[in-house]
């Protein structure tokens, strides 16, 4: 068996099983499909793969990568392990799984990292300056040290652990070992060595002999963090359904006043802060509201047009549904966001979405799944996970970022008194209280609903009565203004109180029943008509308090008849001002009829798939393919079985999947009949589309369907 010389070569010699496993550590080498293995070669070799996968590994792999880039090519895992003051099984282990994803390759006695993977590290990795031409002995070094003074000492200490660089004017210059200046006398002892005329470089042996033999500074652990010890998950897994519950209860109450207040869209199609502090008024602050929004938006419960932002004809689905499900799709649509919720930021507006939010959401939410119910969770703990397991994330302040996540965590009932609940792993529902029809019926006319109410229920609670609590257990009230909101829609006295009667648990105290007869005898003593405005009464006395009431001057009001009266404003105006004089006014149209209040309006539903873990590539497939295909062009090579195919081919019924290279010189694949053969180029009929001449030396194979 030849020796490999290359890591191309390593690719080219794995078996089926050894490939499927390289595609699957590294998807990207599939997408698109390759042509070739040498397609794939070139691909796993290249830069832009490599620095793909060096960012998907984890701190001990990327930091076992560096010491590789860092140390001379062929070291042993022995001496590599010496250098990073670590297990020597660790760093096997890691050296495994660099080797499976070919950054590297060869034995323990030797192993050599990829061009291109050493290439990512830059020209000092660890530190460290390349192999000396004249390494100074230990002995040397000592010498050298004892001589150049405190001063000295500095500089190389500022040279020692990032960049081993440093600019100096005219470092090329003779030095001396009595100069004042501490470069000079560096210079002269060869601590230091000039690159140019304007830099100098600490030699690789002078720094590892200041650092003690070591190549880093500081410690990386082999093994992710891990979690504490988890406890009796019993209260907080209760504590946490509490929550999730509650933030169902309070998405309900959010949406729901979105859709009455039909906010109009900013310029930019971002919600108006004044509307976003109306809503965080019922749901316990702004940043919990927004989070409920912006799942909402994601989930597509509320959309926003040119005119509004209202719920969508998918909210009513979502009403209807248990609480169990109505939770999954806001903490689906929640983990599916690509965006972070930033008060300071105009709220849903359109593409304000930050590249790598959502992958951080996902990760650390998956981290938490991790966990067992009454697991300890601390953003710090969160935070340095994530930093082991995703190294180019330590950028990014992940202590404050896990901070927000965790807060998130609580209001979906995920993380309860400082521990992971049972949610975190729940599939199907672990007790969310189910909806019921009836209320319980207080003398203040409050109705309390320990339980959530069933969508056609809420809806008409909602019509009749005034919500005074917005947490899982709702308090509602009956009040005239809800009595005559249900008039206004076309109920009837005798339909309101029969609801009511239904749907209560207890008794109906005589003071509600008061209540609807009154709201519904002075309902339509005065109705307004849309002719610019025109107002009868039953009674003169109440037109005469109308028109001498200051508030009307504005909408230019005059008296026709005792009972009549007409107005400059649009009949909505004035129902309105009559409203505010404590009468119950009922709009008709020209003709006499009676508006009732019309459906709630209702934005489209567009529903954008949530991002999924990526589809795994089918890397058996995938690779089944390409030796299929190798095989194929080495076998045509070699015997020309290809132009024998085609001369037997020719005139026979059925197809043949042919592979060759495309006029651009990608690879396609075609279902072909071979019509005929003549000076080297072959004669086809390409299914569903016609025929047409390629030359065989475009062929890569020939096979029959």
């Amino acid at each position: 068996m030849n020796t490999p010389r290359s890591v191309a070569d390593v690719i080219r010699a794995m078996d089926a099983a050894q490939l499927a496993r390289l595609v699957r550590l590294r998807p990207d080498l599939a997408l698109p499909r390759p042509a070739d293995l040498s397609e794939l070669v070139e691909r796993a070799t290249g830069q832009t793969s490599t620095q793909l996968t060096l960012d998907s590994l984890d701190a001990w792999q990327r930091r076992v990568a560096l010491a590789l880039a860092a140390s001379p090519d062929s070291i042993s895992t022995r001496h590599l392990a010496a250098l990073m003051a670590a297990d020597r099984s660790s760093v096997s282990s890691a050296v495994e799984a660099l080797s499976q994803r070919a950054l590297v390759w060869g034995t323990d006695r030797g192993w050599h990292l990829t061009r291109a993977a050493r290439a990512a590290f830059g020209n000092h990795p660890a530190g460290l300056a390349g192999e000396s031409t004249m390494p100074l002995t230990d002995t040397q070094i000592d010498d050298a040290l004892a001589q150049v003074g405190e001063d000295g000492r500095q500089v190389l200490e500022r040279l020692l652990w990032d960049n081993p660089t440093g600019r100096v004017a005219q470092a090329d210059r003779r030095a001396s070992a009595t100069s004042e200046r501490p470069v000079d006398r560096l210079l002269f002892h060869r601590l230091v060595r000039p690159v140019d005329s304007d830099t100098i470089v600490l030699p690789r042996e002078v720094a590892l002999r200041l650092r003690g033999g070591r190549l880093f500074r500081d410690e990386v652990s082999p093994v992710v963090p891990a979690w504490p010890a988890p406890s009796d998950p019993g209260v907080g897994n209760k504590a946490g359904l509490g929550s999730a519950f509650e933030l169902v209860a309070s998405a309900e109450v959010v949406l729901d006043e979105l859709g009455r207040m039909q906010p109009r869209p900013l310029a930019t199609g971002a919600l108006a802060k004044r509307d976003l502090a109306a809503l965080a008024r019922l749901a316990g602050g702004t940043e919990r509201t927004l989070t409920i929004l912006l799942a909402a938006e994601r989930a597509g419960l509320i959309a926003g047009n040119a005119t509004a932002w209202l719920p969508t004809t998918h909210f009513d689905e979502w009403l209807a549904a248990d609480g169990w499900h109505r939770w999954t799709t806001l903490r689906d649509a929640w983990v599916a966001m690509d965006s972070l919720v930033d008060t300071a930021a105009p709220a849903l507006a359109p593409g304000n979405t930050v590249s790598w939010a959502g992958r951080l959401r996902r990760m650390a939410v998956a981290q938490l799944a991790s966990t067992s119910p009454g697991t300890p969770v601390t953003s710090e703990l969160l935070a340095a996970r994530l930093t082991w397991l995703h190294p180019s994330w330590a950028k990014l302040d992940l202590p404050v970022l896990c901070e927000h996540f965790l807060t998130e965590f609580g209001w979906f009932g995920l993380v309860a008194l400082g521990r992971s609940t049972m949610l975190t792993e729940a599939v199907e529902d672990p007790g969310f209280p189910q909806p019921v029809s009836e209320f319980l019926l207080q003398s203040d006319l409050t109705a309390v609903t320990p339980a959530p109410l069933t969508a056609d229920a809420s809806a008409v609670m909602n019509l009749l009565a005034d919500r005074e609590s917005s947490g899982g257990a709702g308090v509602h009230r009956f009040t005239a203004d809800g009595i005559r909101r249900g008039l206004d829609a076309g109920w009837s006295a005798e339909r309101i109180r029969i609801w009511i009667t239904e749907h209560s648990a207890t008794p109906v105290p005589q003071a509600l029943d008061y209540l609807v007869d009154d709201v519904a005898r002075k309902h339509g003593q005065v109705q307004v008509a849309a002719v610019a405005s025109v107002a009868t009464v039953d009674d003169p006395v109440i037109l005469d308090a109308v028109m001498t009431h200051p508030d009307g001057r504005p909408l230019g009001l005059r008296r026709l008849a005792p009972t009549v009266l007409v107005s400059e404003a649009e009949p909505a105006e004035l129902v309105d001002f009559l409203r505010r004089l404590g009468l119950a006014p009922v709009a008709q149209d020209a003709s006499g009829a009676r508006f009732t209040t019309p459906p709630s309006r209702r934005a489209r539903a567009t529903l954008r798939p949530f991002p999924t873990q990526q589809a795994p590539v089918d890397a058996e497939a995938v690779v089944a393919e390409l030796l299929a295909r190798d095989e194929s062009r080495r076998h045509a090579l070699a015997s020309g079985v290809l132009l024998k195919e085609l001369e037997q081919s020719i005139g026979k019924p059925g197809w043949w999947q042919l592979d060759y290279v495309g006029n651009d010189g990608s690879p396609r694949t075609a279902e072909v009949r071979v019509l005929a053969l003549a000076a080297g180029s072959a004669r086809l009929m390409k299914k569903a589309e016609g025929p047409f001449t390629l030359p065989v030396s475009r062929m890569v194979g020939l096979r029959k369907l």
